[in-house]
């Protein structure tokens, strides 16, 4: 006689769309810090999701918890970008940590 187990089915989803997030979050780390005025990288979900090995589900998932951290914008019918920051805006950072720090 075999005994039922109350067993929730696991979400496997989760753990896919933190991976992709990770894997997404240190490829856009590698790309050079300073904004390149005519070269844009743009994240295809399609040929993101065909080089993982998983839905797009997930990619997109992983997108928008990028863009929420300002490492990705999604612009509608076109698709994400990695933002890209100009050396003022740096400065302006490293200005503001530089006060935040010595508080």
């Amino acid at each position: 006689m075999t005994t039922k187990l109350a067993i929730e089915r696991l979400d496997s989803n989760v753990v896919l769309k933190d991976r992709i997030y990770s894997a997404l979050k240190e490829a856009i780390s590698t790309l050079p810090i300073y904004a390149d005025n005519d070269k844009q990288h743009r994240l295809d979900e399609r040929q993101l999701s065909e080089k993982l090995g998983v839905s797009r589900t997930p990619v997109r998932e992983a997108l928008c918890r990028l863009e929420q951290e300002g490492l990705v914008k999604m612009i509608p019918r076109r698709g994400a970008f990695v933002v890209r920051k100009t050396k003022q805006e740096i400065l302006d950072m490293i200005f503001v940590w530089a006060a935040l720090e010595s508080m």
